[in-house]
């Protein structure tokens, strides 16, 4: 039996112990808030940058459009905004620490015309409710497979939004919320060193599994998004159909792929529908994984993480997507018109990959500047085996408002090799702005559905 003083002992640990509980559980609470506080809840840093020129993230940007009034979208909201300042060749020198290696490249080659209109800087990225509750559970629980080359124990998008490594922050490229599905009717031009250019006509089409009856989650554990892309013209390519399932972890499981032939009436399967082959009638000015600035394995890479930048990215492009835009107007010798095209500063993550040795692609290197506020690439940088500098691509960003989702006006890919270059996504000839949200079936997305969508 226990004497009063041993009690009286007891008693004092007791009241120690509930305290310094309290007191762990206040700094708990605290460092929450704090957390909260410092960062957004897709992970980038709230606050304004040191000197102001990137403003506080204060929930980003909506006009609480409805489909009835969807004609609004292709209105800029932001057209009243003045050109801050403009780099050309002449004073690139002076912007030179907010630049990437591509843009100044871009600059020197194209002194004549060629500049980057900056304006103020406008952190417009706003997401679902539901996407952001999933991103932050993610952050405790996700993790990757051995070498980086899938995800486990996540849900839904944006698995790492904290990352340590290059590569978790390209699964959160890979995994970013596009709508949950999305159909866009978009123009693709290629452009000739002369300045003449010629255009295809493609319709995207993809889901993810939250908005495709018929998904399996154990037998479809590893797909991640099913989707399709047709041509629509020029006749000699239109009813081609490129069909796709996204694998995770495409060591395991290479992405599966096939085509569907207009004329001969025929699928079959497109293995080389991955990694450097051909990007859909793109005349060789990109890759399959330049698509989307970047898409598919990231395993033939050793990736760095080097870090954050300041710098000027094309951002909040509405006048790419403005019915009254044409080619004509776009398209100009080496660059698009500047006229049309916006940049502002903001954070970027900076990743580089190095060709792993033994593995082959035609980029030895790659450098990848991810939107802290979207995860989306931004800019991109690609180098050949001598190290030089080879292609540049742009993914200039639009927050479709009406569905809460950031994703891209258009890419653009400058081939300094040649002079010549692509951009496509261009929805200016789209009767209608990109399609968010609509429900679909796992049949859709089969090889026995092409040879019906043709148009042949």
């Amino acid at each position: 039996m226990w004497s009063r003083r041993n009690w009286r002992r007891q008693g004092r640990l007791m009241t120690k112990f509930i305290a310094t509980s309290m007191l762990l559980a206040a700094i708990a609470v605290t460092a929450n808030f704090a957390l909260a506080e410092e960062f957004t809840p897709l992970g980038a840093e709230a606050a304004a940058n040191a000197d102001g020129s990137i403003p506080a993230w204060t929930g980003g940007f909506s006009r609480s459009l409805i489909w009835s009034d969807i004609g609004k979208q292709f209105v800029d909201p932001f057209a009243d905004d003045p050109v801050k300042f403009s780099i050309d060749a002449s004073n690139l020198e002076a912007y030179r620490d907010s630049l990437t290696p591509g843009q100044i490249e871009q600059l020197r080659r194209n002194p004549d015309g060629y500049r980057l209109n900056v304006y103020e800087t406008r952190r417009t990225a706003k997401y679902p409710e539901y996407v952001y509750a999933a991103a932050q559970k993610n952050a405790g629980t996700a993790r990757l497979v051995a070498g980086g080359n899938g995800v486990l124990d996540y849900q839904g998008y944006y698995p790492f939004i904290h990352p340590k490594s290059g590569v978790e922050v390209l699964w959160n490229h890979f995994m970013r919320y596009r709508g949950g599905s999305l159909l866009r009717t978009h123009t693709q031009v290629i452009t000739q060193p002369s300045g003449s250019f010629s255009e295809v006509q493609l319709e995207d089409r993809a889901a993810w599994p939250e908005n495709l009856s018929g998904f399996d989650p154990v037998s479809d554990a590893n797909i991640m998004i099913f989707s399709t892309q047709k041509v629509t013209a020029p006749a000699r390519l239109a009813g081609n159909i490129l069909l796709v399932q996204e694998t995770i972890d495409q060591v395991k499981e290479p992405r599966l792929a096939w085509l569907y032939n207009a004329g001969q009436r025929r699928v079959r399967r497109a293995p080389q529908v991955a990694y450097d082959g051909p990007g859909t009638a793109a005349d060789g000015l990109r890759t399959s994984d330049n698509y989307d600035m970047y898409t598919g394995s990231p395993d033939r890479y050793d990736w760095k993480l080097e870090g954050k930048q300041e710098i000027y990215i094309p951002y909040n492009n509405y006048r790419l997507t403005s019915r009254d835009l044409t080619s004509d107007k776009l398209i100009e010798k080496g660059h698009l018109n500047p006229n049309y095209l916006r940049y502002e500063k903001h954070r970027v993550w900076k990743v580089v990959g190095t060709l792993k040795p033994g593995m082959r692609h035609i980029y030895a290197k790659r450098v990848f500047y991810v939107d802290e506020d979207t995860w989306q690439i931004a800019l991109a940088e690609h180098y050949d085996s001598r190290g030089v500098l080879w292609r540049f691509s742009e993914g200039f960003h639009v927050q479709y408002d009406y569905a809460d989702t950031p994703w891209y006006a258009g890419e653009a890919i400058y081939d300094f090799s040649n002079g010549r270059y692509l951009v496509f996504g261009l929805t200016y000839n789209s009767a209608q702005p990109i399609t968010f949200g609509f429900k679909a079936s796992k049949s859709e997305f089969m090889p026995a559905a092409l040879r019906a969508q043709g148009i042949r």
